[in-house]
């Protein structure tokens, strides 16, 4: 069977996203003013937030404004938080650490049914075939945007519940090693923007000492 990421299984099947995850954006600007912000209070995820490595809050509301905000806009682990202004391409996984916390108004929220592996879901949308449908399908603009009618006409390839387990596992597995060896090179150039002054300033280095922090 053909599909948008190409040749599947027949046994696998093909849905709009929106036919089996709920799709909700985020508030506009008059539901959450840019006012209504606070110091350490519930975060809100805003586009910024996002990046490879998870979801990192740079803005909170009070808890008066959290609870007029929810349920609609709160966020629960499993949900996929997708950057609907700016780089659409980009999205998160709401994990425990972010329970309750509530979506911005430059995200969509994208939470998915029973029958469907929200890991595997979020392994798909990186997908080089549904990244370019995203791009394709951004409204440009001085603010590139996606709408969340368009996040429901998401062409979505379903396989059985057990290989999208399979699949989201291999993910999980090799987004561990992608982490692992981000660590070592932070502590690498850590380790050499320590060194060179020293060697700079005439002060000896065991050549043991360069490489420690490799063993």
């Amino acid at each position: 069977m053909d599909t948008l990421i190409g040749p599947v299984p027949d046994d696998w099947q093909t849905r709009r996203l929106g036919e089996c995850c709920g799709v909700q954006p985020g508030p506009s600007g008059t539901t959450l003013r840019s006012s209504a912000y606070v110091i350490g209070g519930i975060p809100v995820v805003k586009a910024r937030d996002i990046s490879p490595e998870g979801i990192h809050p740079s803005v909170s509301v009070s808890e008066e404004t959290a609870r007029r905000l929810r349920p609609r806009y709160e966020l629960c682990p499993g949900d996929i938080v997708l950057v609907r202004i700016g780089r659409t391409t980009r999205h998160a996984m709401v994990t425990e650490r972010q329970e309750r916390w509530l979506l911005g108004g430059s995200c969509i929220r994208i939470r998915a049914t029973r029958d469907i592996s929200a890991e595997y879901l979020a392994c798909y949308l990186t997908h080089p075939a549904v990244q370019e449908w995203l791009a394709e399908h951004t409204q440009r603009g001085v603010l590139p945007t996606l709408n969340g009618r368009k996040v429901r006409e998401i062409p979505l390839v379903l396989p059985p519940a057990a290989a999208q387990r399979g699949i989201a596992e291999v993910a999980k597995a090799i987004d561990t090693k992608i982490r692992a060896h981000k660590d070592v090179i932070q502590a690498t150039r850590t380790l050499r923007e320590l060194l060179i002054p020293q060697m700079l300033a005439g002060n000896p280095v065991l050549p043991e000492a360069a490489v420690s922090r490799d063993a």
